[in-house]
């Protein structure tokens, strides 16, 4: 596996990059849309550095963000998606943020800022602190948030070949939004004291999943939607209710959730993706991570391209320690956590003319 990628992607080539930092630290993806037109989508931190590594990345390949990001979604409210995604907003000055759009934006806001005012005691989310700083930045721009829904345009340029290339948001559904606007209110009434965090009912369910047109190709970004039982919502909703992808199946999938079991609907697969997909996930290595044996199964049954950003690693076992640190720990009653951490990434590249994505790995990236 090798570590040069520096090399950008020409002007007539798309480009689908998803990093992933294996320990739960989280993942990012960027994309480029063609004639040097860019956007990212989440962001992730190396813990070791605090290095942004979407912006990492493009700076590597010559990408000049405060230029070339046009575009920068945050699918969802966990850490291991929004951790970093005020820096990129302030590092791209001609980009826009998409995040999932809210009914009554006036109490959706007072919500944050009282979350917000919690920091000092430690008692807020640190996605709450990031979106705040995103606040200020558009503030001071006078730029608003575009907000994502069913089946809408977030973005659309027409590039020096002809072709046209086009991003849609196709979640969270219109029935998952009502229901935000209602949580939104409960959490206001039974916001508690300083110190208890607010806690946003499944995030996943808000989850916004991108469906990209390059050109003649398609793409879907399946961030962190999961399957529910309700037809008006999650995956099925998508798939009962999108007009944007009927009849357009895409050629590359990422797939949702970390491979996890509630993240998989086969009609996914057989309704929305080109038979044999390119298929990219990342791993999350804590608890029993994901995804299980099983899962990779049902994905190699679908694709024969799937590669994931690094290796699933049990942090059930530990490396062993000298007998004598041991004592030491135990001495002073110590807690040490291991910290797994091993990015990879995964490049997937396409020509305007041609029929299939050319797949790189670097780093701790693999094809299974």
């Amino acid at each position: 596996m090798t570590t040069n990628f520096t090399n950008g992607p020409s002007s007539d080539q798309f480009e689908i990059s998803l990093i992933g930092t294996g320990g739960g630290y989280g993942e990012s993806i960027v994309v480029h849309l063609g004639d040097g037109q860019w956007m990212v989508v989440d962001s992730c931190k190396d813990p070791s550095s605090g290095e942004i590594l979407p912006l990492e990345y493009l700076k590597s390949i010559g990408v000049k963000p405060n230029e070339s990001v046009k575009l920068i979604v945050c699918t969802h409210w966990h850490d291991d998606h929004i951790l970093g995604v005020s820096a990129i907003l302030k590092a791209c000055e001609n980009a826009e943020l998409s995040f999932a759009r809210v009914n009554d934006r006036k109490k959706f806001l007072r919500l944050i800022g009282l979350d917000y005012h919690k920091i000092g005691n430690i008692g807020s989310l640190s996605s709450t602190k990031e979106f705040n700083e995103c606040l200020d930045i558009l503030e001071s721009r006078k730029k608003g948030i575009k907000g994502a829904g069913p089946d809408r345009s977030l973005y659309k340029n027409s590039i020096n070949s002809g072709d046209v290339c086009e991003v849609f948001s196709l979640s969270p559904s219109d029935q998952t939004i009502s229901n935000f606007d209602s949580e939104i209110s409960e959490l206001i009434t039974e916001f508690g004291e300083p110190r208890k965090k607010i806690v946003i009912d499944s995030p996943n369910d808000k989850s916004v999943v991108l469906y990209l047109r390059l050109g003649k190709h398609k793409a879907l970004l399946g961030a962190d939607l999961e399957v529910t039982s309700a037809s008006n919502t999650g995956w099925l909703d998508i798939i009962n209710n999108s007009t944007i992808i009927k009849n357009e199946k895409a050629s590359y999938f990422k797939i949702p959730h970390h491979g996890s079991e509630n993240g998989y609907h086969e009609r996914i697969w057989l309704e929305l993706l080109d038979s044999d997909p390119s298929a990219n996930l990342s791993p999350w290595n804590k608890a029993n991570g994901l995804p299980s044996p099983e899962m990779i199964n049902k994905f190699l049954l679908h694709s024969s391209k799937l590669y994931i950003t690094s290796p699933n690693i049990s942090l059930s076992k530990a490396k062993k320690r000298d007998r004598d640190i041991e004592k030491i720990i135990e001495k002073f009653r110590y807690k040490l956590n291991e910290v797994k951490f091993r990015k990879g990434i995964i490049r997937n590249r396409i020509g305007i003319n041609e029929s299939d994505w050319k797949t790189e790995v670097f780093e701790s990236a693999l094809k299974i």
